[in-house]
């Protein structure tokens, strides 16, 4: 009879040891992964983190470019002009045509950079807008995703 007792509690302790190692098997491997899920989820965030600088560079860039080349243009187009002012200039048959020659000269160019400085400005404030907005969609998706964690 007290082999069956023992044999019982032994039964009964080994029941209870396997109830534990699989309760603690289950928990491991659920926070396990739960583990994997977070890493997946910051790396996958990380990424579009990367990829929101990378298309802000590429913006960026892109802006630069547009607004070098017009730069340049202008500042051609403003040459040729004012070689064709000198030349209109240096035939002046007196002083008084001379003199409005030059007025009118100075007025077309004024006009023409103020012009110029404004089409500029529109682009460097499409640009700013542009390399942002995806900087401005991660910086949105964090305060969400911190808002998510709060709760």
């Amino acid at each position: 009879m007290a082999t069956k007792t023992a044999r019982g509690a032994a039964k009964t302790a080994t029941e209870a040891f396997e109830q534990v190692t699989a309760a603690s098997n289950d928990a491991v491997r659920e926070n396990f992964d739960r583990g994997l899920a977070a890493l997946s989820e910051a790396s996958s965030f990380g990424k579009q983190n990367v990829d929101a600088w990378l298309a802000s560079a590429t913006a960026a860039q892109k802006g630069l470019e547009a607004i070098s080349a017009r730069t340049v243009a202008f500042q051609k187009q403003a040459l040729e002009n004012h070689m064709t002012a000198a030349k209109s200039l240096m035939t002046s048959k007196s002083v008084q045509e001379f003199v409005e020659k030059q007025n009118a000269y100075a007025k077309s160019s004024f006009e023409a950079y103020v012009a110029e400085l404004t089409g500029v400005s529109e682009l460097v404030a499409g640009l700013a807008k542009e390399t942002m907005q995806p900087i401005n969609e991660r910086v949105n998706a964090v305060g969400q995703l911190i808002q998510t964690n709060a709760r």
